[in-house]
């Protein structure tokens, strides 16, 4: 269920350069996490789901748009940001598609590491791979 009183999110899938609603196999996309911040936050963490289909391509840590410490897991990212005063901010994960199927993505979330009832998360979504 999405929420979006502090945090509003928008993800969508890209391959070379262009919004695809279907991957391809083998060739490079990108998940690409759009975040508007609707009130000034401090430490923030975006935990953002990669489908199960797909690998990291690369596993850049990214010291701008306000972004102090990424972490890669098996099955998500978490970027980690001191300070976000209101506005928007885009963060994209190399990613690389592997198996071809119809996988669930997971919703991305936003919160106040310290205040984490102050959240914001985006709906389900379906990610296909051909």
């Amino acid at each position: 269920m999405k929420k979006e009183n502090i945090f509003s999110i928008k993800t969508h899938l890209t391959q070379n350069g262009k919004k695809v609603n279907e991957l391809k196999a083998a060739v490079a996309a990108d998940l690409v996490v759009n975040v508007e911040v609707k009130n000034e936050a401090q430490y923030v963490m975006i935990e953002i789901p990669i489908p199960a289909g797909c690998s990291y391509r690369a596993k850049p840590n990214n010291y701008w748009n306000r972004e102090s410490h990424r972490e890669y897991f098996k099955d998500r990212v978490a970027i980690f940001c001191e300070y976000l005063p209101k506005g928007k901010y885009t963060y994209t994960i190399p990613l690389e598609p592997r198996f071809s199927g119809v996988y669930t993505l997971n919703p991305t979330k936003a919160e106040q590491m310290y205040f984490p009832i102050f959240y914001g998360r985006n709906e389900m979504g379906k990610v296909d791979i051909r």
